[in-house]
């Protein structure tokens, strides 16, 4: 319910900001403006006030100044600890931006309010500070929120989004505050009294203005920053991530109890307080005039008592002592912020350049022993916890035979019955060092394969196997060059990866934004192939200017074509007709769709070589790419036939009718996966300007390349530029199995005059694609997805996810189609290339300048 009021709030502010700001800043000169009767009682009259009132103890006023003193000293720090927090956000701008509007905003407002009710802000400040900084993390959250949209729309659903989120624990942290810090008030020394009371009233104004104010110019600030375009980009961030820092941000309810009995209990001493006062409210009556001008009096004797030439420099040290500590502690903080603030940074930056040095390092065999040892000593103190990262474990490089090395001379390596005996008796080797270890693995009672679960630990059995490599087969210098530090390999053991040694690091680019069906996309591209990344983002660009691209799921279906064999051709003849007729289709369809929650059975393609048959199941698989569902359904749906049919025999599982990982014309006729079209108008403006050639160029380029090039070819589903480098880029970000890139990348690219404009087109009838199973569980591979918005299957319709990320696949292909048929049609594909895929040298080795085409690429990239 509080969700959907703060949220309900916050897109109030922000559709309508013109009305927000102007009813705010109405409101505030009325306050200006009103005209307060002075109270005689109250004036600065030499006879205002009793003399009892204008001397001050000396007693009390020492109180006043250790209070002062301490307060102030708390605020500073507190303040200083905020502003380190703070500055652990990623965007200088985003804290900009909530800097501005929340500091400036509040202390105007605050200033006003307080000035309202006569006080003196003097006093405030240190506190003022405490309450702003408590809150600008929130408001710098909520700015990352409106910054992540794309369009004026999108930002005010952000903005009521990030309310909804921050709003019920900015407002009970708020009203917690304000009750504690009130308590203050009824603490007896009265310098504290006031301060407590212009605090309450800083947190009731930053409240008002964070909840109304600050939306509606968030609101309206990016609103003319966009100069009005509604299909603009975000200017930081990624929603998603960002609603995940909020929800880690939102109170959890055992804090909210806590908080919510914390406040009704300060509510109650409070009341008593007030009770118990209430027959004395003549001495209190107007305490806040009194108070303040108590201070007022005392403040100017205090300076007409610095003004007197008999004030000696020794006085105005001891009048002044709060001023003179609070002035070396904020020197300290600044000295300590600017100088030593950010030592731990600094070394951990040291750390990891030490690292990568050393993994790069092929010479320094005995440092990497030595560093090893010291990791060991401190990894036997736990060896369930996983490996410190900022440390680099790599292969032993020399001695590491029958002769045992020892990792520390201080440590005994026990017998090989001993280690024996533990590794029965525990049912693991978590407990014996890696010597010992090896020593099991040698003698073959630990299979170098188990490692990672015979240690407990998935990153110390990749790197005992590493020894075991370099040992057995010279690998130490190769090894050294192999990453295996800090990858998470419980996601891999038993899922993507056997016999792990290690990982490789593949450039990770992106091409963008792409316009696909009405919604921007930044499309992830893994590869090592330099201008591919770089060519396509200029495709994008193209196509993003004409409008974007229109995409199609036409059909959606995994195959499995197993081989069976009957005892004469004219078994398996009835075998085909039996299986062809749609009531006996039915009850294959059920025992095929009993197997999975998500594979249903479609059709079944039936085809006869003398007495075998072979068989290709299609089924949809929701959002996986469905392999092994359709291994799965079509093992069970062979058992009901061969009931009916007693003689067949299941030769192979797959019998390459499939067809799988294989050039196929069955794959490009009868399609296979996602059968997906994709096209687009580009402008005759767009394709001069942009892709620097003309309509009636690329399409006679097209027509003697991708047609008539791959008909003397004899290619099958070949009639494209090279779709298979866009399919396989994508396809290794994005956790694919790469090798269907094969028949993934059947594509046929078509372009014909529209006009005076291009119309182009990718027909891609083979996508084998999905965003569950396989790696796309990966960390890295997960995070692309999420980049798209498919990560993971989709609860409300099923596939849904997939077909998606098929059709910006489909898309991008598109885009890099255009792109390199122009740089071929301009004659620019060779310069691209020595620019962006040679070494600086043989760069400088080119004759003339890069072409505008390779111009063009870089201004995309950048």
């Amino acid at each position: 319910m509080f969700d959907n009021i703060f949220g309900g709030i916050g897109k109030g502010c922000a559709s309508h900001p013109w009305e927000v700001i102007v009813g705010v800043l109405t409101v505030t000169a009325c306050m200006l403006t009103i005209d307060k009767t002075a109270d005689p009682s109250l004036s600065d009259g030499p006879n205002s006030l009793p003399h009892s009132t204008k001397i001050v103890d000396d007693e009390s006023h020492a109180i006043d100044v250790i209070f002062m003193t301490l307060i102030r000293c708390i605020a500073v720090l507190y303040c200083y600890y905020q502003f380190n927090n703070l500055r652990q956000l990623d965007s200088k701008y985003v804290l900009g931006i909530a800097a501005m509007f929340t500091v400036f905003s509040s202390f105007v407002f605050s200033t006003i309010v307080i000035h309202y009710l006569n006080g003196d802000l003097k006093d405030a400040m240190f506190l003022f500070l405490l309450v702003l900084l408590v809150n600008l993390k929130k408001a710098s959250l909520l700015a990352q929120f409106a910054l992540s949209g794309c369009s004026q729309t999108e930002v005010i659903n952000n903005i009521s989004k990030g309310m909804s989120l921050l709003g019920p624990s900015f407002s009970l942290d708020s009203i917690v505050c304000s009750l504690v810090i009130s308590v203050g008030m009824l603490s007896g020394v009265q310098r504290l009294e006031t301060l407590c009371m212009f605090t309450c009233m800083s947190f009731i104004v930053n409240y008002v203005v964070i909840m109304s104010f600050y939306p509606a110019c968030l609101s309206l600030v990016l609103d003319l920053l966009r100069g009005g375009d509604e299909n603009g980009m975000p200017f930081s961030g990624d929603r998603s991530q960002i609603t995940a820092i909020c929800n880690d941000h939102k109170t959890d309810p055992i804090t909210q109890r806590v908080k919510v009995i914390m406040s009704v209990g300060v509510m109650i001493v409070h009341a008593q307080s007030r009770w118990a006062l209430s027959g004395m409210e003549t001495e209190t009556d107007n305490m806040l005039g009194i108070q303040v001008t108590k201070f007022a009096v005392y403040n100017e004797t205090e300076e007409n008592t610095h003004r007197s030439v008999h004030n000696s420099i020794v006085h105005w040290m001891a009048s002044g002592a709060d001023h003179i500590v609070i002035l070396i502690l904020l020197l300290s903080m600044i000295v300590w912020f600017w100088f030593f603030g950010d030592r731990d940074d600094i070394a951990h930056t040291l750390a990891q350049v030490n690292k990568q040095s050393v993994n790069t390092s092929g010479n320094s065999v005995h440092a990497l022993e030595t560093q090893k040892n010291i990791q060991h000593r401190e990894s036997q103190t736990d060896n369930r916890k996983p490996s410190v990262y900022t440390s680099n474990k790599m292969v032993q490089t020399e001695n590491v035979d029958s002769s045992i090395v020892l990792e520390d001379n201080n440590v005994e390596i026990r017998t090989f019955d001993e280690c024996l005996d533990v590794y029965k008796t525990q049912k693991s080797a978590e407990q014996l060092n890696d010597e010992e270890v090896l020593m099991l693995v040698k003698s073959n009672h630990i299979k170098p394969y188990m490692l990672e679960k015979c240690v407990n630990n998935p990153e110390r059995g990749v790197g005992l196997r590493r020894k075991i490599i370099a040992a057995e087969s010279n690998l130490a210098e190769a090894l050294i060059q192999l990453p295996y530090i800090g990858y998470d390999y419980s996601k891999v053991l038993g899922t993507n990866c056997e016999n792990v040694i290690g990982y490789v690091a593949v450039p990770v680019g992106v091409a963008g934004p792409l316009l696909v069906d009405d919604v921007f996309y930044q499309v992830p591209m893994a590869t090592t192939e330099g201008c591919l990344v770089a060519s396509t983002n200029r495709g994008c660009r193209a196509l993003t200017l004409c409008g974007g691209v229109i995409t199609r799921v036409v059909d959606d279906g995994m195959t499995r074509g197993p081989v069976v064999r009957f005892s004469s051709v004219t078994t398996a003849s009835e075998a085909k007709i039996w299986m062809d007729n749609p009531e006996n289709f039915k009850i294959i369809k059920s025992a095929f769709d009993s197997t999975s929650r998500f594979a249903r059975l479609t059709k079944l393609l039936v085809r006869i070589a003398g007495r075998h048959l072979f068989i290709r199941f299609t089924a949809s698989t929701g959002d996986a790419m469905g392999m092994n569902m359709l291994s799965k359904g079509t093992e069970k749906s062979l058992k009901i036939i061969g009931e009916y049919f007693p003689d067949m025999e299941v030769l192979s599982l797959s019998g390459n009718f499939c067809s799988d990982k294989k050039p196929a014309a069955v794959n490009w006729i009868e399609g296979r996966g996602k059968y997906v079209v994709s096209e687009a108008i580009v402008p005759a403006k767009v394709v001069t300007e942009v892709l620097k050639t003309t309509v009636a160029a690329l399409v006679d380029v097209n027509i003697s390349k991708n047609l008539m090039g791959s008909a003397i070819a004899g290619s099958i589903g070949g009639n494209n530029a090279h779709a298979a480098n866009v399919v396989t880029a994508v396809y290794i970000a994005t956790g694919q199995d790469p090798a269907q890139n094969v028949a993934s990348s059947n594509c046929m690219t078509l372009m014909e005059a529209f006009g005076d404009d291009l119309y182009v087109s990718c027909t891609m009838p083979s996508v084998e694609i999905g965003t569950v199973g396989g790696g796309t569980s990966l960390p890295g591979q997960s995070a692309c997805l999420e980049m798209l918005g498919v990560r993971g299957a989709n609860s409300q319709s099923p596939g849904a996810n997939a077909k998606r990320l098929a059709r910006i696949l489909c898309a991008t292909v598109l885009a890099g189609e255009l792109s390199l048929m122009s740089a071929l049609t301009a004659g620019h594909l060779v310069k691209s290339h020595m620019t962006h895929n040679r070494s600086a040298p043989s760069i400088q080795n080119l004759d003339s300048e890069p072409c505008e085409s390779t111009r063009q690429i870089k201004h995309c990239v950048s």
